[in-house]
C-alpha cells in the first residue's frame, strides 16, 4: 500500500482501516445471529467503511445500496429491487430450478429469466396497480424465500436510509421493510445514514413501523492508544521512523479523533515533507486543512439561525459545557429556552455532539474558523 493510502478520504481498506475492532465483532456478531442492525454516528465516521470490513470477514454474499439519490417511493422501489435482483445473482447464481418458489411468491412483481453469461438471470418487472411499498416486501420476501432454499446467508445494507423517512409514503415503505425483516432468517439488514438524529428517530420512535426492529450500533471517536499503533505503524512505513509523542499529540489536539479529519492531516503531512513531521510542519499542514475547508463549512454556517450560529461561536471560544449558565447566557445574548432549541437543533443538522456532559463541534475545523482570539 503506499504511504498516502494509509489515510484515505474515503473508505479505508487493508491496513488504512483502524481498529474499531469490538464494533467489528458486534456487527458480525449481529449477523451471524440474524439480528438486523442499525449503525449511528455523524457523517464521515467511517460507517460504511466498518460495514465492508465486517462483511469481508464474512462468508455471507452480502449487496449495498445507496439512497442519497433517492426522492420519490418510486426512486426507492427502484434501487431496493435493482438491489434485491444483484443479491440474487451473487449468493443464489443459477435460478432456473428455483422458478417454482419465485413464482410461489411473486403476486405484485412479473419475473422474467435473461439469458447471461452463465446461466439464467432473474429480472423482476412492475405491474399495473401495485404500490412500491408492496412491490419492495414482495421483492425482499423472494430472496429470503431463495436464500432458505439454497441454505445460504446474505446481508443487506441499506445506505442513506434516513432518505426513506423524509419522502412522501416512506411510512410505507418502512413498514414494508419491517414485515419482511421481521421475518427474516437467512437475510439480514444493515441500516446506516449520515444524519444520525433522522434515523435514531425512524428506528426509537414508537410510533414509527421500524421501532424495536434492530440492535443499535453506535461509533465513537477512535481511542488515542489505537490511533497511535495506527500513526506509527504508517509513520515506519513512510518516514521510517515513529512520531515523536508531541507530535502524535499535536495532531490529535488539532484533528480532535475525528476519523476524517485525522486521516486529512495526516495526508497532507504524506504529501508535503519527507522527514519527520514537527510541530512546526503539523500545524502548517492544519492550517492547509482549514483554508481547504474554509469555503464549504463557512458556507454551512451562515445557513444557520442567528442563536444557532451564536452557540457554535461560543462553543468554539469557550468550549460546550454549562451552556445554560449565567456567564454563557450573558455572552450569548440568549434565553436558556432559546439556547435548548438552538441545541436541539444543531444536534439535528449534526453540527454538535453531547460527550461526556459537554457539547463539542463535530468537525473540528470549526474551532479555528469561529475563534475570536485566533
Amino acid at each position: 500500500m503506499k504511504a498516502r493510502q494509509m489515510f484515505p478520504l474515503g473508505k479505508a481498506y487493508g491496513n488504512a482501516f483502524c481498529n474499531r475492532i469490538e464494533e467489528t465483532k458486534k456487527l458480525i456478531s449481529n449477523i451471524e445471529s440474524g439480528k438486523h442492525t442499525f449503525l449511528v454516528a455523524p457523517r464521515r465516521y467511517g460507517k460504511s467503511s466498518l460495514c465492508e470490513h465486517a462483511f469481508e470477514q464474512l462468508s455471507f454474499d452480502w449487496s449495498k445500496i445507496d439512497f442519497h439519490l433517492a426522492v420519490t417511493e418510486k426512486d426507492a422501489e427502484r434501487i431496493i429491487i435493482n438491489g434485491v435482483i444483484n443479491l440474487i445473482g451473487k449468493s443464489i447464481g443459477t435460478v432456473e430450478k428455483l422458478t417454482h418458489v419465485i413464482k410461489k411468491y411473486t403476486k405484485k412483481l412479473q419475473p422474467k429469466f435473461a439469458v447471461g453469461a452463465e446461466h439464467l438471470k432473474l429480472e423482476l418487472t412492475l405491474t399495473e396497480g401495485s404500490s412500491p411499498a408492496e412491490n419492495i416486501a414482495e421483492a425482499l420476501l423472494i430472496l429470503e424465500k431463495l436464500l432458505l432454499e439454497r441454505n445460504k446467508q446474505a446481508v443487506f445494507l441499506m445506505d442513506e436510509f434516513q432518505e426513506i423517512g423524509t419522502m412522501g409514503g416512506g411510512r410505507g415503505i418502512e413498514g414494508a421493510i419491517r414485515h419482511v425483516a421481521q421475518e427474516t432468517k437467512n437475510l439480514s439488514f444493515v441500516f446506516c445514514g449520515s444524519n444520525p438524529h433522522l434515523l435514531r428517530t425512524m428506528f426509537e420512535d414508537e410510533r414509527r413501523p421500524l421501532y424495536k426492529l434492530c440492535r443499535k450500533l453506535v461509533l465513537d471517536r477512535i481511542s488515542e492508544d489505537h490511533y497511535k499503533k495506527h500513526l506509527n505503524k504508517a509513520a515506519k512505513g513512510i518516514w521510517t521512523g515513529e512520531l515523536s509523542d508531541k507530535a502524535f499529540e499535536k495532531i490529535m489536539e488539532l484533528s480532535e479523533r475525528h476519523p476524517y479529519y485525522v486521516n486529512y492531516l495526516c495526508d497532507e503531512l504524506c504529501s508535503e515533507s519527507n522527514i519527520l513531521p514537527s510541530i512546526k510542519s503539523i500545524e502548517n499542514a492544519w492550517n492547509m486543512v482549514i483554508e481547504e475547508e474554509r469555503s464549504d463549512l463557512i458556507k454551512d454556517f451562515f445557513s444557520l439561525a442567528e442563536n444557532q450560529r451564536k452557540i457554535m461561536i461560543h462553543i468554539a471560544n469557550y468550549g460546550g459545557g454549562r451552556l445554560h449558565s449565567v456567564g454563557a447566557t450573558k455572552k450569548m445574548d440568549m434565553p436558556n429556552s432559546s439556547i435548548s432549541r438552538a441545541l436541539s437543533t444543531l444536534i439535528e443538522k449534526d453540527y454538535i455532539e453531547k460527550s461526556g456532559g459537554e457539547y463539542r463541534l463535530i468537525a473540528p475545523v470549526y474551532k479555528q474558523l469561529l475563534n475570536a482570539k485566533v
